[in-house]
């Protein structure tokens, strides 16, 4: 099962080249942008590793259309690779880690090949916290400068920049759907996404402007797309319990969990479990967590071959709209 990750990093080089060994086989490529704010010379010494870099690196800012940005340039990069043919691209950060041997993951996509794997509720949705002020936000894009940034926000109090807009225009009838950034999708279904925006220029400068625009507008395009019926949730777990803007660091507290076949619980936007293949988010206090994954995940790929492989169909989910 051939395997591209795609990888958004900015800091933590010694863990990024963890996690690219890691998930290193002979049938997995990784493809990483490093954000153009960070130093490229922390990243050297990876010339053992199979990585294919975003030589043409975006700036990144968080809430911003800078990060849909950066992952078209690995979803590009990926897809027009002469030298591999991916049958899964799989998206994660610099911070994530996997929580399955190689083998499971393999045997995995294998098995769910006609799946696409993304978050996907209707906005607006307040369990999961995605508002219609997302999209109907106009959020003026963020540069490197702190003064074009603070002039903007006066421009948009003062009514020069607008501060609401109409979404229904751009979205040309389509249901806006949002979601978790993380995804596994099939070449066909991020080809479909790519000429998607490529064709569609009011749609793309429409989420120029959105409010954390890589949470819904690759969603919304594949909530309306033929591969709808086909998607199942995000399979990166996540820690989202003291409901901040950003996810919780995983600590030692969390290996009960994630040690022992960590699955997402039904709930009512997915009534069904389903096996998380990786988490995040990974940082300095992740250390003691890390050692005790890759004891786990090391003994798993030794003889006798890891854990089952979930090869079992995921039911088929009920999209609202």
């Amino acid at each position: 099962m051939d395997i591209a990750y795609l990888i958004l990093a900015h800091d933590q080089p010694s863990h990024l080249r963890a996690l690219v060994k890691r998930l290193s086989t002979p049938d997995s490529r990784f493809y990483v942008h490093i954000d153009r704010k960070s130093r490229l010379e922390d990243f050297q010494g990876m010339g053992d590793l199979p990585i294919r870099w975003v030589q043409d690196r975006v700036r990144v800012f968080w809430g911003d259309y800078s990060q849909v940005e950066a992952i078209l340039r690995l979803m590009g990069l990926a897809l027009s690779d002469p030298d591999f043919t991916p049958a899964r691209l799989v998206l994660l950060s610099g911070a994530d880690y996997p929580v399955r041997c190689n083998a499971e993951l393999h045997a995995f996509f294998q098995a769910h090949a006609d799946q696409e794997f993304i978050d996907l509720v209707p906005i607006p949705s307040t369990e999961r916290n995605k508002p219609l002020a997302l999209l109907t936000t106009y959020h003026p894009s963020d540069t490197a400068s702190p003064l074009i940034n603070r002039i903007k926000r006066v421009a948009q109090r003062l009514g020069l920049l607008p501060r609401r807009r109409d979404h229904i225009p751009a979205l040309g009838g389509m249901q806006p759907y949002g979601g978790a950034t993380w995804w596994a999708l099939s070449p066909e279904a991020a080809a479909h996404v790519v000429a998607f925006l490529e064709s569609h220029h009011e749609y793309t400068e429409f989420f120029r402007h959105a409010v954390c625009p890589d949470e819904s507008c690759f969603h919304t395009v594949l909530g309306n797309s033929p591969y709808a019926a086909a998607i199942r949730p995000s399979l990166t777990y996540s820690d989202w319990s003291t409901q901040r803007h950003r996810p919780e660091p995983l600590t030692l507290a969390h290996a009960e969990f994630l040690a022992h076949d960590p699955e997402r619980q039904p709930s009512k936007i997915w009534p069904h479990t389903q096996p998380f293949l990786f988490a995040r988010k990974f940082g300095p206090e992740s250390r003691d967590l890390l050692r005790l994954l890759d004891a786990l995940l090391d003994s798993e790929a030794a003889p006798p071959p890891c854990a089952k492989p979930r090869t079992e169909p995921l039911p088929v989910p009920a999209l609202a709209g």
